[in-house]
């Protein structure tokens, strides 16, 4: 069996091999809790989850172990590491490569080590075994209720097929360089939003100061409360069951929190709701309107807002867990969006957030929120400014999800 795509100057058919014929398999360290914190890095379940390979300086955590520890679980250069339990069929048996020749490290409890045992090229066995044939053999056998885990004796028996060490080195190179691409999006993304939030919390101090049109300051800010300066609309408590096929779409709390940027404008896909036409008479959403997530499962995710600038025709609706805010004269609900990313703000958050396991925010608490106010005219000028700023890092977060849909693309070509 061969992949789909292959480069052109190879042509010597795959070999299929059982993982134990590549990999030594053991087990991790369980230590006590007085030995982590200090000793030699030891390679635990987000190290394997949030890189794209390991090397000892990416490794956070460390355990102080004997010697003899220290030699029996050993991670070199070429060694592959595979989660050994799980909440998701998804991530459990997931593996990473480690990457470095100069320093080796301990691998934790939760994880297996595949000790180098055959020549092959490293990252181009990892990427083979988080690729579909690989990941569905290790998944499908993988058992528990409420977690879920894989053994030694699993993975020795999953099944690959491996080209020439020639044709390994080719494909693994070609990945490292898309792999590069995709991390050089990810710093000039992480470098904007950083000079974003300096700009921000500069701003909204007043430290950095706009002139009107011609070249004079803006009037002295003051302070207004959120109450004063607009009033909330009605929101409806329609759950994701709801959701289908629909005239109406809703914004609900769930995707304030993680899938809308903080603004929505036509290009954004919001979710339509099975309710039936003339059923009721809902409070429609217009440009402008403000929209809150009043609970959450933590105080980060409470209170985060997204202005509605283009609603494009759409019967939109407030939904579940939201406060629907609309501005009065005073107040540009674009400003009134880029100051609830202020440090200022989040801490008026902490302060009002209310429950324990599940936290809320009232829209009494809300509504005494103090906030500062220039001019109309100089709010829209910060808010204009800010808002080009926003749109260029999301077209960079744009252009680094196409790079990793091509890379999933590739992946899938050129595996078997």
């Amino acid at each position: 069996m061969e992949p789909l795509l292959r480069f052109p100057e190879f042509h010597d058919k795959w070999d299929r091999k059982t993982l134990d014929q590549l990999l030594q398999f053991k087990n991790g360290i369980n230590a006590s809790k007085e030995q982590y914190g200090h000793g030699r890095k030891f390679i635990n379940v987000l190290d394997i989850l949030n890189n794209d390979y390991i090397k000892y300086e990416l490794i956070k955590d460390s355990v102080s172990v004997s010697f003899s520890q220290e030699e029996a679980y050993r991670v070199e250069y070429g060694d592959l590491l595979f989660l050994r339990s799980s909440e998701t069929r998804d991530d459990v048996g997931k593996c990473n490569v480690y990457l470095d020749e100069d320093t080796p490290a301990l691998f934790g409890g939760f994880v297996i080590r595949g000790k180098k045992a055959a020549e092959y090229d490293p990252y181009f066995l990892k990427l083979l075994l988080n690729a579909s044939s690989a990941r569905n053999q290790i998944s499908s056998k993988s058992g528990g209720s409420t977690r879920y885990n894989v053994s030694q004796d699993i993975l020795e028996s999953v099944i690959v097929s491996l080209p020439t060490i020639s044709e390994q080195v080719k494909v693994s190179r070609f990945f490292t360089l898309l792999d590069k691409k995709i991390r050089k999006q990810h710093e000039k993304i992480e470098q904007l939003e950083l000079f974003q939030k300096g700009l921000l919390q500069k701003i909204f101090s007043q430290e950095i100061r706009f002139k009107d049109e011609n070249g004079l300051d803006y009037p002295e800010w003051s302070i207004g409360t959120l109450g004063e300066l607009g009033s909330f609309i009605k929101s409806y408590s329609f759950s994701r069951s709801m959701e289908g096929e629909g005239e109406y779409r809703h914004i609900h709390y769930g995707d304030i929190h993680s899938k809308f940027s903080g603004i929505i404008d036509s290009q954004t896909e919001l979710p339509s709701i099975s309710v039936e036409a003339g059923e009721t008479s809902y409070t429609l959403l217009t440009d402008g309107d403000v929209l809150f997530a009043d609970a959450s499962e933590d105080t980060s995710d409470l209170g985060k807002c997204v202005v509605l600038l283009e609603v494009n025709r759409r019967k939109i609706i407030g939904g579940l867990h939201t406060h629907c805010f609309r501005t009065n004269n005073h107040l540009d609900p674009l400003f009134l969006q880029f100051f609830t990313k202020t440090d200022e703000y989040r801490r008026f958050i902490k302060v009002n957030a209310n429950g324990v396991s599940v936290y809320g925010l009232s829209k009494p608490a809300l509504s005494s929120l103090e906030i500062p106010l220039p001019d109309i005219e100089e709010q829209k000028k910060i808010s204009g400014f800010l808002y080009k700023l926003s749109k260029k890092i999301e077209l960079l977060k744009q252009k680094k999800i196409e790079l990793e849909a091509m890379k999933r693309g590739f992946i899938s070509q050129m595996f078997v």
